[in-house]
């Protein structure tokens, strides 16, 4: 049997900083916290970065993941290859 256990993602930085940029500002209710702050893992929402919030959500360890994604960020208009 064969399955896939890890993987590699190709994102425009561009795409990856927009992503995150709509989340950075997004507060939870309970806490009153930064949203993003839990979804960056040890640097919370000072130290978070695109490619920071990608890692912790592609790491298999963080509980979340079901397998390891590789985030790759892109210089905007170049192609993976």
């Amino acid at each position: 049997r064969q399955a896939v256990l890890e993987y590699q993602l190709f994102y425009r930085r561009r795409y990856a900083e927009a992503a995150f940029d709509s989340c950075r500002g997004v507060r939870l209710p309970a806490t009153g916290g930064y949203a993003i702050a839990t979804m960056c893992g040890r640097y919370g929402a000072e130290l978070c970065t695109a490619q920071r919030w990608l890692d912790f959500q592609g790491d298999k360890n963080n509980g979340l993941a079901p397998l390891q994604i590789d985030f790759q960020l892109l210089p905007n208009g170049s192609e993976p290859g």
